[in-house]
């Protein structure tokens, strides 16, 4: 067993290669390298990372380890090998098992490796544990990158200065690309383990790492147009930034058009025209400049055509819509489909039916699925936002229902409502969900009733017509018109007449003793609204106690926190709603800085810390900053960025807002107005 090394062998590599070619499946080739090397502990995790669904191992795989862990009770590898089978159904009793080994075999690497996976997951995250079972590994297997680049997420400077430390000699005597790749997790060590105020030294080494890299065959090595770029930007080389940035691999999968259609709109915002006519005629305007830039850009033609149909001719509506699906199929990408929208449109003017059913059928074809959430217990539960990313399927079936229905083809759109009801089924959210995920959700219920309802009034089936429109109507949403809630309310009054029923007998349907009460009228914006991005959320969560240097040097602790009610921003230098939002957080900055009640800091969430400094100082920004990424992280283990916390006198954080709409000076005054209010 000590024999084994601490890496994949290449005879390993070459056995699954050669299955390989041989024609097997990934799968197949790793379970009969698997039955070759029985004792290999790597040909046993090739197997088992092959059956994993939703983050956790199939039944399958626990059954048989468990076997092998029968036959071979005193056995370290086999007791690790189940001990894995058993990681993110069972964790707690995996990392039972795993103990069992390493009291059999106190050293034993790959039981080691095991707890660090473990530990450093969300739900399980124990640096003490963590820095145990990496220092036990790296004994074990010095010479094997993981046990160094693995320990980039525990907070102790000295402990990632010495990590650092053993990484470097490692890296300078290799080229392969997974040393290569490994520079970056180095840098990241290395910075985290001085304070923002030492790091010119860091920088010089990263300056000569870049020098030498720069020299390499980047063909050979995919992952070394990434290390470059990341260290130029860490150097503050604008210059080879520009240079990386064009290196394949590191180019925007974005097309040239959407970049300058993205950089355009966020600077322009609606807010900042004096009307909404002027805004589209505005836009309208750019539309026909993009469009000589870039005309087979779908993106632009895509723009012209949401000028056209809010409000232009019809004709001109119809040609901008066909302008764009002919440009998108014959250009895919560079925006959305436009299948989806142009059946609405022709549905809602009622013209192009000879062309819906083509439409409609390439419309279904873009749906994708989402990946279901994690089941993992290392995770927390939901990890992916389910009723956010079916949002958009929900509408394409219910809107190709829709235009099935005024095509007269009704067993069709009867299918595809099916398919939406069990969507809806199978997503059914928790009590606990998400406000913005029930938001996501209740419009997919809505496009469900609505449909129907149509359906059945284009059927003649009367009452079922008026339940599913009183369903469309309790599926109460805050972010739709109080127009729509009146429409649909006279629908059912007007439907309800027809069948006879009385002023007093509709009101009592609706209001049935100890029954569903109406949806409340939507109630205007409130004052803590103080941008697009969203509402202000409560908190109320003490802050825990935390020690950090800002840029100037200056040490901040949760005490620095009381006696003023304090805005902190989280922020990230490759996060771009973040950059579009910090110059308007400077302008906060610069209008409380000299108050004794107010006060501004934020906090960089950066991995790399090496990139915090080049930024601040290429955009001049003086509002203190502190690189608390794992303190963030343990407090926000599903992070989005930008937030802003509002934390009162007492350092307890009242409530947090997510997202960035767009900034103007009245962005700047309603986040005052919100510090103002929370220290009354």
């Amino acid at each position: 067993m000590w024999a084994q090394p601490c890496g994949i062998p290449d005879s390993l590599k070459l056995a699954l290669d050669g299955e390989r070619t041989g024609g097997a499946t990934a799968a197949g080739a790793a379970k009969n390298v698997r039955d070759r090397y029985p004792a290999n502990y790597f040909a046993h995790r090739a197997w088992q990372d092959l059956n994993i669904d939703r983050g956790v191992f199939a039944a399958d795989v626990q059954i048989d380890y468990r076997a092998l862990r029968d036959e071979h009770p005193d056995d370290p590898l086999y007791l690790t090998l189940y001990a894995r089978a058993l990681t993110g159904t069972r964790t707690p009793e995996a990392l039972t098992v795993l103990e069992s080994a390493l009291a059999k075999q106190p050293g034993y690497p790959y039981a080691h490796l095991e707890m660090v996976e473990i530990y450093t997951s969300p739900m399980f995250r124990d640096d003490q544990k963590l820095r145990v079972h990496l220092l036990a590994y790296r004994k074990s297997c010095p010479t094997v990158l993981a046990a160094y680049t693995m320990v980039g997420r525990i907070d102790d400077a000295g402990f990632l200065r010495e990590s650092a430390a053993g990484l470097r000699p490692l890296l300078e005597r290799r080229t392969d690309p997974e040393a290569l790749a490994a520079y970056d997790k180095l840098w990241t060590m290395e910075f985290k383990g001085v304070p923002l105020t030492a790091q010119q030294e860091v920088r010089e080494r990263v300056r000569g790492d870049v020098a030498k890299l720069r020299g390499m065959e980047l063909s050979a090595n995919p992952s070394l147009a990434a290390t470059l770029l990341q260290g130029y930007k860490i150097v503050g080389d604008a210059e080879g930034t520009k240079w990386a940035e064009g290196l394949p691999g590191n180019q925007s999968a974005l097309s040239p058009a959407t970049e300058a259609i993205n950089k355009w709109r966020f600077a322009n915002p609606p807010s900042k025209s004096a009307s909404y006519q002027d805004y589209r005629a505005l836009l309208a305007q750019k539309a026909d400049e993009w469009i000589r830039e870039w005309p087979d850009d779908p993106r632009a033609r895509a723009e012209k055509y949401w000028t056209c149909t809010w409000d232009g001719p019809l004709e001109e509506s119809t040609r901008a819509a066909e302008e764009w699906v002919r440009t998108y199929e014959l250009h895919p990408g560079g925006s959305p489909a436009p299948y989806d929208s142009v059946v609405q449109f022709y549905v809602g003017k009622n013209t192009h039916f000879d062309e819906l059913l083509g439409l409609i059928e390439k419309a279904l074809k873009q749906i994708k699925e989402v990946p279901q959430a994690s089941l993992s217990d290392l995770y927390p539960p939901r990890t992916i936002p389910r009723a956010e990313g079916d949002s958009s399927k929900w509408w394409s079936l219910s809107n190709a229902a829709h235009a099935y229905i005024e095509l007269k083809e009704y067993g069709k759109a009867r299918e595809l409502l099916a398919k939406l009801r069990a969507s809806l089924l199978a997503d059914k959210l928790p009590a606990d969900a998400p406000q913005s995920e029930k938001a996501h959700y209740a419009a997919g219920e809505q496009f469900y009733w609505s449909t129907n309802s149509r359906l059945a009034h284009v059927e003649g089936r009367k009452l079922d017509e008026f339940a599913f429109l009183r369903n469309a109507y309790l599926t109460f949403r805050t972010d739709e018109p109080a127009s729509y809630q009146d429409d649909r309310l006279n629908a059912m009054k007007s439907l309800w007449k027809e069948l006879h029923g009385s002023e007093e007998g509709f009101e009592a349907f609706m209001n049935p003793p100890g029954g569903t009460p109406k949806p409340p009228d939507p109630e205007p914006p409130k004052p803590e609204v103080v941008s697009t991005s969203g509402t202000w959320t409560p908190r109320e969560k003490p802050l825990p106690e935390f020690q950090f240097s800002d840029a100037k040097g200056k040490t901040w602790q949760l005490a620095d926190l009381k006696g003023k009610v304090t805005l902190i921003n989280l922020w990230a230098t490759w996060c771009g709603p973040c950059r579009a939002e910090l110059p308007y957080l400077q302008k906060v900055y610069d209008k409380v800085r000299e108050r004794k009640d107010l006060q501004v800091i934020t906090f960089d969430t950066d991995d790399s810390l090496g990139l915090i400094l080049p930024f601040i100082a290429g955009n001049k920004y003086t509002f203190p900053v502190m690189p608390a990424v794992d303190y963030v992280r343990k407090l926000v283990p599903d992070l989005t960025i930008p937030r802003n916390w509002i934390v009162d006198a007492d350092g307890v954080l009242r409530s947090e807002k997510l997202g960035f709409g767009s900034g103007d000076d009245k962005w700047v005054d309603d986040m005052i107005a919100t510090m103002e209010k929370a220290r009354k």
